[in-house]
């Protein structure tokens, strides 16, 4: 059975290093492992209330189908500023990961393929494509990496070689250390896949 080892770094801008408009969610079960990440238009206090409401929304709903999932969270943000997120649920005991995406989180598995997830555009609360699910199959030694664009999308393979290794606090860290743009908030979950 496949094993992950899971964390969310967040690090709001601004002066006052709270108010953030990203935000992940990450629920284990002997299952599954539900992971979320969801960035609001924009940042401020605003993004921050907006961002909350959809945190607790994924929480209390998160072994729902992810493209009804998505669906309801484009209901719960309809009238706000809307926002973009990547809903993604690990097998544990097939190793499948089943994902849906729209806006630009960058999702992808770091491992001997490098594969990248590709949402669909739009704005979630305001318009947005019919969801689609995608999966893939997940192994052991492989990174699934998500994150929001106030990290950069396009890094330096070497670089990555050494920050993506140890426990994923570390990895989710320097991820948003290394590449987390400056006149933005930054998110990213890390998920190490391993046998134990």
């Amino acid at each position: 059975m496949l094993k992950v080892n899971c964390h969310i770094a967040i690090w709001p801008y601004g002066p006052n290093g709270t108010d953030c408009g990203d935000i992940g969610v990450i629920v284990e079960t002997q299952e599954t492992c539900f992971l979320a990440l969801v960035d609001v238009v924009g940042k401020g206090a605003d993004a921050a209330l907006i961002a909350s409401g959809a945190k607790k929304y994924l929480q209390q709903n998160f072994g729902e189908d992810l493209v009804l999932l998505m669906k309801g969270l484009h209901q719960l943000l309809s009238g706000t500023r809307g926002a973009v997120a990547a809903l993604c649920r690990i097998d544990l005991a097939s190793g499948i990961l089943r994902y849906v995406g729209i806006g630009n989180i960058t999702v992808r598995i770091w491992s001997a393929r490098n594969y990248h997830l590709i949402p669909r555009e739009g704005i979630i609360g305001y318009q947005i494509p019919t969801p689609q699910e995608q999966t893939v199959n997940l192994a052991a030694g492989d990174i699934l990496i998500m994150h929001s664009d106030g990290v950069k999308e396009h890094m330096d393979f070497f670089q990555c070689q050494k920050l993506l290794a140890g426990k994923a606090k570390n990895m989710a860290t320097n991820m948003i250390i290394h590449f987390g743009k400056k006149n933005d908030d930054a998110s990213c979950i890390i998920a190490r896949c391993f046998y134990g």
